[in-house]
């Protein structure tokens, strides 16, 4: 649904957007499949302890990346699309280069803090000492990190995604084959080997997919055949770019690691014990929150896209260009949040005993059903406001709402348990996305019609999901799960199309 309504994007150039989104949704969804079943396979080896310990790994891990990669791949991408939008192809290729040079230091830099400070961070922040040999062995992944995103901000800009996407898959597939071919040469004796070993075939992972990407770029370059020409003070041009967008991942990230340490502690506060604190921990995380953000594969390759194509009639001073396209992402966003909303909301218990075998993590996933929209619709106006040159309002709600996602943390779960942890999900979706779409709206001067936008897809898949569920029940195993998405999926977009809303 949102490929086919995407044809009205960028006049002569919507078909190479629509190719190019369809090629990376389809990615994003063989990735997110790998990964959903490598979960299952993880929780199936380690428990849902196991899990929890694994996602406090990676909230750190989380912070050092973030900051290695969010700046320069917006700096790449913006600048690249910028000059080749002017027809300075040489100029272009100059700002990629320094991109890569920035990377490189950023990269080299945020993995030397992470391998020294690993034993501290897991100690003292986390509290679980043996996670400190995953995170040195995730720090060695760092560089190439840095580096692939600077490839992949120069090839969106270029709008040739082919290559990201078979990056992110051969990486995807490595990763998840080689830790599979560990396992079953040394099974782990512990859930800190568990991870060690997962963290370890991540890293070399990355290392030769990004090895992969530099080839397929050196290639490209030649087939420009323009030179780099120099750019007086680029940094300038970089700095405003990079600064807000790597301090907002530093910040965020932090915020956002510093949360997941306190969630178990809280939870322990509250009346759990250690080891029950990080199972529900893992399972809120590693479970309801994967099957919750799965959908987005769908929005999340449109909005990354997005971000050059805005920058462009921006660079070329089109408002009514920048206008309609931020209209049309902010419709289909909708068109699709609002149902994937209502159908986790209906099944999300045959979801995860299907998946996990957990009727727990369907209730948390039926509790959290409702931000889905609002989780979906600040990834596309994150988007739409990098694109606009808006960063700096991007950092600001960013830092707002992680700052209150630690302070609610620290309030609720002690008080709440379980819930609190969930209220503080929902209040923090709510708060950042109503920040950043008033920002965009203002900007745009755009309305949202709450018939057309909001009141009208939910009352369409609600037809088929009430329908649906006064049927005499019958067994939830896949066919029938599967069956009853593809019915309810099937009427919305037939509506849809009846209608002419698409």
């Amino acid at each position: 649904m949102f490929t086919s309504c995407m044809k009205e994007v960028f006049g002569l150039k919507k078909k190479l957007f629509i190719r190019n989104g369809i090629l990376l949704a389809g990615t994003a969804l063989v990735i997110r499949s790998i990964g959903m079943v490598l979960r299952v396979f993880l929780n199936g080896v380690v428990g849902t302890e196991g899990m929890g310990l694994y996602q406090l790994i990676m909230s750190v891990y989380g912070v050092f990346a973030a900051v290695s990669f969010s700046g320069i791949f917006l700096c790449a991408t913006r600048l690249t699309a910028g000059y080749m939008a002017c027809g300075h192809t040489g100029q272009a290729l100059y700002a990629a280069r320094y991109c890569f040079a920035l990377a490189a230091v950023v990269g080299l830099c945020m993995g030397t803090i992470l391998w020294v400070g690993a034993e501290p961070i897991a100690c003292f922040l986390l509290h679980q000492p043996k996670a400190a040999p995953s995170l040195r062995l995730l720090s060695v992944s760092l560089p190439f990190v840095s580096a692939s995103a600077c490839m992949q901000g120069y090839f969106l800009a270029r709008r040739r995604v082919l290559p990201s996407s078979v990056e992110q898959l051969l990486e995807q597939l490595l990763s998840v084959g080689g830790l599979l071919l560990l396992f079953q040469l040394y099974p782990p004796r512990n859930t800190a080997q568990a991870c060690a070993f997962t963290a370890g075939t991540a890293a070399v992972a990355q290392a030769l997919s990004a090895l992969f990407f530099w080839l397929c770029y050196r290639v490209d370059i030649k087939h420009l055949k323009s030179a780099p020409q120099p750019v007086k003070r680029l940094y300038r041009q970089i700095a405003p770019i990079w600064l807000p967008v790597t301090a907002n991942a530093c910040l965020r990230s932090g915020l956002s690691a510093a949360e997941n340490a306190l969630i178990p502690l809280s939870l322990q506060r509250f009346g759990y014990t250690e080891k029950d604190a990080l199972s529900q921990y893992g399972i809120i995380s590693g479970m309801s929150m994967m099957v919750l953000v799965f959908p987005s594969v769908a929005v999340l390759p449109f909005a990354s896209l997005i971000v050059s194509e805005v920058e462009e009639a921006r660079v070329q001073h089109s408002p009514n260009t920048v206008r309609h396209l931020c209209e049309i992402m902010l419709t289909r966003c909708l068109q699709y949040a609002l149902p994937v909303m209502v159908l986790l909301w209906f099944y999300a218990k045959p979801l995860c005993l299907l998946l996990f075998g957990h009727d727990e993590a369907g209730r948390y996933l039926a509790l959290l059903a409702p931000v889905v929209p609002f989780m979906y619709l600040d990834a596309v106006v994150d988007a739409l406001l990098k694109g606009l040159n808006r960063q700096t309002s991007y950092f600001v709600f960013n830092t707002i709402d992680s700052a209150v996602r630690v302070l609610l943390t620290v309030i609720l779960i002690p008080l709440m348990g379980v819930h609190g942890v969930i209220l503080v999900i929902i209040v923090s979706e709510l708060l950042n996305t109503f920040l950043s779409l008033w920002r965009l709206l203002s900007i745009t001067h755009l309305q949202i019609s709450l018939r057309r936008h909001l009141l009208f897809p939910i009352a369409v898949i609600l037809v088929p999901c009430l329908f649906l569920r006064l049927l005499p029940s019958a067994p939830s195993n896949a066919i029938w799960l599967i069956g009853h998405l593809l019915l309810c999926s099937l009427f919305y977009f037939g509506t849809l199309v009846c209608f002419r809303k698409v």
